[in-house]
Parts: C-alpha cells; structure tokens; sequence
C-alpha cells in the first residue's frame, strides 16, 4: 500500500491546468491599454486634489461585513488567517473598505477628504453578461463633503474621464435615491405597500403601481410617480417637470426635490450636460445610497461601464458617520465593450531583430540605438541558422501581431533587410543604414 503523505509533491490528483473560471490573464495590448489608461485617469483624478490609496487585498469579515451590500455576503472568497484563526475576505468591494478605512483612521481630521484607487474586486458571481469574478476598478471617493457642489464634482470626473476611453456615444443615466424613496414613502401611505411598490416603480411599470393603491390613494402624486416610471428626460425636461409639481408634498419630499434640483440647476452649466439623462426609476446599485446616483453606458456595452453616487449613512456601519460621494470605472466592461467596437487599429512600432551567428554584436548596438531615441526593438536568434530552414518576414508578421518590422540579414548576398507591414522593403549593406530609415519616420 501506498503511505505517502499529502502535500506539495504528492498529491492524489494531476494539478489542473486550466485557469479558474472567471479569472483570466491579460496579455499585451489589453494589458498595456489597462495600465495606460488607469495611469491617465489617476493623473486626472490627481488635477482635482485626490490622493492615491493602495487597499490591502483582504479584511477580517467582521470588519468589512457591516458595510457591504447584503446581497454579496453569498458571494465572498473567505479564508482563514492562520496567525489569529479569524476569517478573512478577499477584496469584494473598494467603497466599503475605504470607508472602514477612512471612518476609523481619519475621523479626527479636517475634512473633506479625497482617495482614488485602481484595484480589483472579487466577488463568487456570474454577470448577466459574462462570467467575471475578478474585476478591475478605478475610482474615487469625496468624503465630509455634504453639498452639491461635490455631487457635481464628481459627474465631472465621471463624464471628463470618460474622454480618457475610446467609448462610442458615453450617456450617464442620474437619478436620486432620496428622491425615490421619499415619493414612495408618501404615495404607499401604509409600509406593507412599500416593497411592492418599489418593484413596480423600478420595473417601470407605471399600471402595475398604479393597481397597487387603493382608488383613494390614487392622487395627483401617485400619478406623478407612475408617470416617472417611464419616462426618461433631459435635464432641463427633468428640471421643468419636478418644478411642476404642485401638491400637498411631505416635508422629505420637498428637501429631496429641491437638493435634485439644485443639481440639476448646477449640471445645466456643465459642459457635459448633453450626455446626462435623467431617468427617475434607475434602481440604486447598492442599498447605502441616500442621495444621488448614476451609471454610464455607451454604443455597444452591454452592461454600465462606471457607477456611483452619494451615501452619506455608510459611515454608520463603521461607527462614525460621514458624508460621502463617489464611483468607479469598471475597467473590465470597458475592455469588453471596446473589444465588441470597430475602430481604428493600434499601429504598433515594434522591431524584430533576427542575428544569425556572427552578427550578435551589430543587432545589439542596432537595438540599442534605437531604444535610446524611444524605438521598441527585441531581438531573436535567427531559426534558419539552426534549422535550415528559410526564415521568412512575411510569416514571422502574420504570427506576431505586435511587430511592425522585421529586420533580416542574408548572408549570401552579405545583405540587411527590413520588411515593415506596409510592404516597404528596404536593403542595404549595414545595418547602421536600416536604422537611419527606421528612425527617419519612414517605416510607419
């Protein structure tokens, strides 16, 4: 019988060789894309006074838990730490743990306070789009800051860096949690009704919510919330409509409306107020909003591809309440989108210097002296030396994508040559000459 033991070198099983669902490399382009882009946008974010925040990749559960969305406590990746016993969670969301951060850690500062982030969550779940259960974010949040003039920061910063992708037609979608849930509270009169009444108005079902109060319920109030059910407006529509309303409003309602209008008032002047909409019956993304929210999608996603909004009571969970306002660009949606868009390619400007034997020390100078003027350049044995086989430019470029050019030399007729992707060739007695043509511009 076999009695040897479990472990790193004796397992019962072949070790899989496949990644885990849901997670995934990423190579090349879209890496290089992620990590230009995220630098773009914390520099941006750094222009408005945000300082960077690295978050450790796991909590204690009792410490994050408070603050996290019910509906992901099913969805965690949990661990225990072997010094203390104690189950950790990796990651589920940036929101939460910078508000545990910023509760416990800097209650005592002046405020406000304002952190942004490139990081990942991690979450056991599959996506009505894909399935994706590690997801890249990059962030901020504006903490101590109750006014509207933050609310409108940060659809700035959400709209501005917007530019920083390649999105076809990006459109944010506003509406407003307090608003919401103070029009509902008034119009559903008895609470049994609320949670019925919630589904219809977030379902955009203006006769279902309707059906659901009494003949005597249904005022000129109750009208106006089925009508805001199904509609979506421009801020000036959404504006005039809200203006509109002349009925006996509870205390509640007519402060939620007059903070929504104040910022609407404070979008008209934005220069990006034509890509806003106002859509009172979006369903808030997480259930700690209190004021203001939003989602941006664009041509083609299937899904939003940034989120955010006021949630002034987060705090609590943590011990210590703070206003608070922010939101995230959810990187891999926006990779996924601009994968499904048909636009311009990049133009790459890698060189491939092949050296058959002998010739090693001209490629490196060649190499190097075209990294010193910002020129991509690796270098590879040439195959055909070994093989004896023919190398050929053509097919190294129809199998290498990120080349731009091939550079060759032909040891017959003591000849270099260069094949670039436009079909330019160009030959020549030294290679030094070759690198004069790349860096005269003329390849690309």
């Amino acid at each position: 019988m076999d009695k040897r033991k479990k472990g790193a070198g004796n397992t019962h099983r072949p070790p899989s060789k496949t990644t885990p669902t849901g997670v995934s490399p990423v190579f090349s382009r879209t890496a290089r894309f992620r990590r230009e882009t995220t630098h773009r946008l914390l520099a941006h974010f750094f222009l408005w006074g945000y300082r960077e925040i690295i978050l450790p990749s796991f909590e204690y559960l009792d410490a994050i838990s408070p603050g996290l969305d019910p509906s992901l406590l099913t969805k965690l990746y949990l661990m225990q730490d072997r010094g203390s016993g104690q189950v950790l969670v990796l990651r589920p969301d940036a929101t939460a743990q910078i508000t545990r951060l910023t509760t416990q850690s800097f209650r005592d500062r002046q405020l406000p306070l304002r952190f942004c982030y490139s990081t990942s969550v991690f979450r056991d779940e599959i996506h009505p789009v894909s399935l994706q259960r590690e997801l890249h974010q990059t962030g901020l949040e504006l903490i101590g800051d109750p006014s509207v003039v933050s609310d409108g920061e940060i659809l700035d910063l959400c709209l501005s860096g917007a530019e920083i992708f390649p999105l076809k037609e990006p459109l944010l979608f506003l509406s407003h949690a307090g608003l919401q849930e103070a029009l509902l509270k008034q119009v559903a009169g008895d609470p049994d009704r609320m949670k019925d009444l919630r589904l219809a108005f977030h379902s955009r079902n203006p006769a279902r919510f309707l059906s659901l109060l009494p003949s005597s319920g249904q005022g000129s109030l109750a009208r106006t919330a089925a009508h805001l059910s199904g509609k979506v407006y421009e801020i000036g529509e959404a504006q005039a409509f809200l203006e509109n309303i002349h009925t006996e409003e509870g205390k509640e309602f007519l402060r939620e409306k007059k903070n929504f209008l104040d910022l609407l008032a404070a979008l008209l002047r934005s220069p990006y107020a034509s890509s806003v909409r106002v859509d009172f019956a979006l369903s808030p993304p997480g259930p700690y909003y209190t004021g203001m929210f939003f989602q941006l999608f664009a041509e083609d996603s299937p899904t939003h591809l940034a989120s955010g909004g006021r949630y002034d009571h987060l705090g609590q969970a943590f011990g210590h309440d703070l206003p608070a306002v922010g939101f995230a660009f959810h990187i891999t949606h926006i990779e996924e989108t601009l994968q499904k868009q048909e636009g311009p390619k990049e133009t790459s400007a890698l060189v491939l210097a092949c050296h058959p034997p002998g010739q090693t020390g001209q490629i490196q100078d060649f190499a190097r002296l075209l990294r010193r003027s910002g020129r991509p350049v690796m270098t590879a044995p040439d195959p055909s030396s070994d093989s004896g086989l023919p190398l050929s430019a053509t097919g190294i470029l129809a199998d290498h994508a990120e080349v731009a050019a091939v550079v060759l030399f032909d040891s017959e007729k003591g000849l270099w040559t260069l094949t670039g992707r436009k079909k330019i060739f160009r030959t020549a007695l030294s290679i030094e000459e070759i690198a004069g043509y790349i860096l005269s511009g003329e390849l690309l």
